[in-house]
């Protein structure tokens, strides 16, 4: 039996304060009049997106300097989830059904790659560095292995990848016939001044092997619109949309229509939530500063942090010690993400993607909860 995500958005009690989630919950976009409920036809649309959006996703993920992107390239879907699911169902076959993941990552990958008949083979990698490590993705590679995750900025840690590591395992899976998935969902979110190195900005072509997902969920603080994408070879983006024609038919209309509004022109809303999550940052790395047992990472990216608490487990409540966002949730009310779910035990994943206030009563519980009794 496939258990609920650890990360999917879930219903908690009134009085815990849910620093757990996933998406942007910072109030950002202005209230607008409820739409009726058919406001013109709704027809089919092509399976792999309209071709307008599909340009315009095309362009904005276009590197200055580099050959442009075709639209045919692009894979429209409901959520950069749907888009990888598709992908990997497309690229994983002959035999070459292992994906190396490296840890630690987001939880519903190794599920996707099931879902998509493949299989996810984890390979140790560090807390706080995204940069691919070659050596050990060659440890575990076979001749089975088909293709590699890479997620930069990633979840849950916020670390990324440096170019020049990027360019090494291009070059490398270039050599093996490995398709390297490439996941920038949370690159958008200007938390900082420079984005994270793409793959788009290495190279005058997006190589044959490379795909590329994003989306609007994070960049845009968009999550419940579900709209995400996949740039590939014309050749992969096709298969996947034809995968993506079975098990998604297409991608809501509405949906697309308000994503290519976005992107025309919502550069001034996507820094305006970076600099109030870049706020959020500064006061959530404050809290946890003091911590006895406990140090955590400035992220490079991303929404959140990643805090190891091991140090602090050694002397931790048996109940803490066994299950310990568990433990945070019921005697403590505050809600966070375990990092065993993301292959790294000793973790704890919280958001600071949460209004000010919201996010420093959360803050205070958590500090309470960690520091000795007798401070």
């Amino acid at each position: 039996m496939t258990l609920l995500s650890p990360t999917a958005a879930a219903a908690h009690a009134q009085d815990v304060l849910v620093l757990s989630t996933g998406d942007i919950r910072i109030p950002l976009h202005p209230a607008l009049p409820p739409a009726p409920a058919r406001g013109a036809d709704q027809h089919y649309r092509a399976p792999a997106g309209d071709p307008g959006l599909r340009a315009v996703i095309a362009a904005s993920a276009s590197a200055p300097g580099a050959a442009a992107l075709d639209a045919g390239q692009v894979l429209v879907a409901p959520g950069a989830r749907q888009a990888i699911l598709a992908v990997l169902r497309t690229v994983l076959t002959g035999g070459r059904t292992e994906v190396l993941v490296p840890s630690p990552y987001w939880a519903s990958y190794p599920h996707l790659i099931e879902m998509a008949g493949g299989r996810a083979v984890t390979v140790p990698g560090e807390v706080g560095d995204a940069s691919p490590d070659i050596e050990a993705l060659e440890a575990h590679r076979t001749g089975r292995t088909g293709a590699v995750v890479v997620n930069s900025p990633r979840n849950p840690d916020g670390a990324v990848a440096s170019a020049q590591s990027l360019r090494a395992l291009v070059e490398w899976a270039g050599e093996h016939g490995i398709t390297v998935l490439f996941d920038q969902v949370y690159r958008g979110v200007a938390v900082t001044d420079r984005p994270a190195p793409s793959i788009t900005g290495l190279y005058p072509e997006l190589p044959g092997h490379c795909v590329l997902v994003d989306g609007l969920s994070k960049s845009h603080a968009l999550a419940g619109l579900r709209l995400g994408w996949a740039i590939a070879s014309p050749a992969t983006a096709a298969g996947a949309a034809a995968v993506a024609s079975h098990f998604i038919g297409h991608t809501s209309g509405p949906a697309q229509d308000t994503a290519a509004a976005v992107l025309a022109g919502g550069e001034h809303e996507r820094q305006r939530i970076g600099k109030e999550l870049a706020a959020n940052l500064d006061l959530a790395l404050r809290a946890l500063a003091d911590i006895p047992g406990l140090s955590c990472r400035r992220p490079a990216g991303g929404i959140f942090l990643f805090p190891d608490i091991r140090g602090w487990l050694a002397t931790a409540p048996e109940d803490a010690r066994r299950a310990p966002a568990r433990w945070l949730a019921e005697q403590h009310r505050v809600a966070v993400v375990d990092g065993a779910a993301f292959g790294a035990p000793g973790h704890l994943r919280l958001s600071f993607a949460l209004p000010a206030e919201q996010l420093d009563t959360g803050l205070a519980r958590l500090r309470r909860a960690l520091l000795p009794a007798d401070r």
